[in-house]
């Protein structure tokens, strides 16, 4: 084909295309084409559109004749990705503030902030941008404390808000209502959870895309320990013990002498605004790290350095000179408030105070945390300077006091605190009240602080467990020893022994009363009978001075072994025995004292209820046996909550002097609760209401009272969660019937279980097939 000839074609190919993109079709006149496959009407019906190369946006006519009958389809448009849903965005946090520090015993504070108590459920309230959608949305809470927190170090916890049940052993959160662009959030701090003030974010994650809130020093959670909450280490069955021990405000610190005793009013003000800021201070001043912060063992013996101003510049300088002139005389705080109040704006320690300012201060800091404290005075209180439990007083040849060796002294009355919990460090049964001292007196590691020790090891002279519990044994059961030193020092003679001249009295205010109450009995045995010295001798050989009262190598050749019955129910009566045997070829008279106390299965102990003093003679190599009694009339009213009774064993050997000690621990038995599902609703179905009955038998020989049943189960509803019964009497079968409304189908489980004043952790449980 001549070249012009080729270039009319291709000019005539090229304005097909460009009429075909206008939407003219030859001989038809202009439209609109309707798909990309339709082709030209009129014209050479012999003629297709033309096909195009793209290069770009653009559609080129490719000249090749060989290529013009091909149909050319449309340049598709490129996908628009469809319009995203909006980012969820917090726009308000509710802390729920009011209703939350009622149910967490701290609407008291006048700190207006939330203040909740580990181990217990808070509510937390977001208003959104827009609704949640629990498919596409994820809502993350995130508790942030210290400096660098990491979740390493339990320090920076992120939670999810998910659907699991909320336990007390790690932090979780729970959907608890989703109103339009408002969602309520159920938050569970761990039982073990760090105590302080947390910084509170809240992000969100939706496809891909995240938002956090802003730091704001109003979003701050501040979590303290939680006496309240069965799992915490300071936990306290008893609602008039924490309502003393906790809440109450104010009280006595009892001085004077143990002839005169006087009550001192104090206003410990655990709530005031300033205290709660001056007790995290404290943590922190001392760089105590956070990883320690939720032990109280280990926050109390910091606050007892903190409080004084040895070694760290704590709170209060202690005086006893006489010379104030540059201070407050001690005797003129009748509180704590103001000095902490001043120790937190200076950032100086206050001028001046003594014992019973110490422990006051020392109570309010502690209850403010929630730790469960009081303040004790100990009448003729003996300070031990060299840890011999002793208190020793030097004579020479001519009957001269040698003064510098009387380093020990006998105080008039100290001061100290109780604060309770939990020992897991300790053996079982060390629980309870621990006794620690904020006054500077001596040094323990290093550092003006004493204690916590337990007051079941001070009592039964087990010294060697910590913390201090020699210095505090000293303080309340030492023994005034006069010795005659010769002149060359050598063989010191005892002269004389006073053995109950110190530990008198011991004083706290009673919970619920003003009245006083004497507590000497947690302290010590009664003064002259023989398991006291048995306590005092085994104190002492673990003091500097070992050979006070026994020769350095006594024989110990009495062994003994606790044994109880087996499979004991409660509600029946069972033995003790303790068998002894004799590892000598000479004869050996043996005393003993055998105690029963019941005790949570915290191994924290209530108190004995049972006692018997055994004295047994014992043949040469040969065996003896004794055994108790005990009636199920006399443990049973005593028991709490897992039945659990530890036994206390306390022995002296005449002839060698050897003192020996032990523990059993017991449980009994309690009955099972039967479920059955009544005969007409064997079939189970979903929506429909059916009944399960509950039945037991009273074990014991006591009516039950305050009795309920308990009652939840994975897809199971109910009208109520707790059926109260009427009085059970002794022996007697009680019975309750549970109306249940299924929501799921398949295999559930239902939980029962039953409590009253007089026995508890009675169980059942059934499985429930729901079609």
């Amino acid at each position: 084909m001549p070249r012009r000839s080729r270039r009319q074609a291709a000019a005539r190919a090229s304005n097909r295309l460009r009429d075909y993109y206008r939407g003219v079709t030859p001989g038809v006149g202009r439209r609109r084409h309707g798909s990309e496959d339709s082709t030209y009407s009129g014209g050479d019906s012999n003629l297709h559109k033309p096909t195009a190369r793209n290069t770009g946006r653009f559609a080129v006519l490719n000249p090749d004749k060989r290529r013009q009958n091909k149909v050319i389809k449309h340049l598709e448009k490129p996908e628009v990705p469809p319009e995203k849903d909006e980012q969820l965005k917090v726009a308000k946090i509710d802390f729920r503030t009011t209703g939350n520090r009622i149910a967490h015993h701290t609407d008291e504070f006048e700190k207006q902030a939330l203040i909740v108590r580990r181990g217990q459920l808070f509510d937390i309230g977001l208003e959104l941008n827009r609704p949640y959608s629990s498919a596409k949305d994820k809502i993350i809470l995130e508790f942030r404390i210290g400096r660098y927190p990491k979740p390493s170090k339990g320090t920076l916890i992120k939670v999810t808000l998910g659907t699991e049940k909320l336990t007390t052993s790690k932090w979780g959160a729970k959907l608890d209502q989703a109103s339009g662009n408002f969602v309520g959030i159920r938050v569970m701090s761990p039982a073990d959870a760090i105590v302080g003030k947390f910084d509170f974010y809240v992000q969100t994650e939706h496809e891909g895309t995240k938002f956090r809130t802003a730091k704001d020093d109003k979003n701050a959670v501040i979590v303290l320990f939680n006496p309240w909450c069965r799992e915490d280490q300071v936990y306290v069955d008893d609602k008039k013990k924490l309502e003393e021990y906790v809440l109450n405000e104010t009280g006595f610190i009892y001085v004077g002498s143990k002839q005169r005793i006087r009550g001192r009013p104090w206003n410990f003000g655990q709530f005031d605004d300033p205290v709660l800021d001056a007790s995290l201070y404290l943590l922190d001043r001392a760089r105590m790290a956070y990883t320690s912060r939720w032990n109280p063992i280990n926050i109390t013996r910091v606050l007892t350095a903190q409080i004084n101003s040895l070694d760290d510049d704590g709170v209060l300088v202690g005086n006893w000179s006489g010379d104030y002139d540059d201070g407050v005389e001690p005797w003129v705080w009748n509180g704590s408030v103001k000095i902490l109040e001043q120790f937190l704006e200076t950032k100086e320690s206050v001028q001046y105070g003594q014992c019973w300012v110490f422990s006051g201060i020392t109570t309010s800091v502690l209850r403010c945390l929630g730790i469960p404290a009081r303040s004790v005075t100990n009448f003729g209180s003996a300070h031990d300077t060299d840890a011999n439990l002793t208190v020793d007083y030097h004579f020479d040849d001519k009957d001269e006091p040698i003064e510098d060796l009387n380093n020990d002294s006998i105080w008039n009355f100290h001061v100290w605190n109780e604060c309770w919990m939990a020992r897991p460090d300790l053996p079982a049964g060390y629980g309870g009240w621990q006794a620690f001292d904020s006054t500077p007196q001596e040094t323990s590691e290093g550092q003006y602080c004493c204690g916590p020790a337990s007051l079941m090891a001070i009592k039964n002279g087990h010294v060697y467990y910590g913390y201090d519990t020699k210095f505090i044994f000293a303080e309340v059961n030492a023994d005034r020893i006069y010795w005659k030193v010769p002149e060359d020092g050598d063989d010191w003679e005892q002269l004389r022994v006073e053995k109950y001249s110190v530990g008198c009295h011991i004083s706290t205010k009673m919970a619920g009363s003003d009245q006083r109450e004497d507590i000497t009995h947690l302290y010590k045995h009664p003064e002259g009978t023989e398991l006291e010295r048995v306590a005092v001798r085994e104190a002492v050989e673990h003091g500097n001075r070992p050979g006070t009262y026994v020769d350095r190598s006594v024989p110990e050749d009495v062994t003994f072994d606790i044994e109880t019955d087996d499979d004991v129910d409660i509600g029946e009566d069972f033995s003790v025995r303790v068998k002894l045997t004799n590892k000598s070829d000479q004869e050996r008279y043996v005393t003993m004292y055998l105690t029963a106390q019941a005790m949570y299965y915290t191994g924290v102990s209530l108190g004995k209820f049972w006692n018997q003093r055994f004295t047994v003679r014992l043949t040469p190599n040969g065996d003896g046996e004794v055994e108790g009694r005990i009636d199920a009339d006399l443990y049973v009213p005593r028991l709490v909550d897992q039945g659990g009774i530890k036994f206390f064993l306390m022995g002296h050997v005449r002839e060698t002097q050897q003192s020996f000690a032990g523990q059993h621990d017991f449980r009994l038995g309690v009955p099972d609760l039967i479920l059955k599902v009544s005969d007409k609703d064997r079939i189970i179905n979903i929506g429909q209401e059916f009944h399960v009955n509950v039945s037991f038998k009273n074990p014991i020989n006591t009516a039950l009272t305050k009795s309920a049943f308990y009652f939840e189960g994975p897809g199971l509803t109910a009208d109520d969660k707790v059926i109260h019964h009427s009085d059970i009497g002794p022996r007697e079968n009680a019975t309750a019937v549970v109306k249940l409304k299924p929501k799921k189908k398949g295999k559930r489980k239902l939980v029962v279980s039953f409590t009253s004043k007089q026995l508890q952790q009675v169980c059942g449980e059934c499985v429930l097939n729901i079609v």
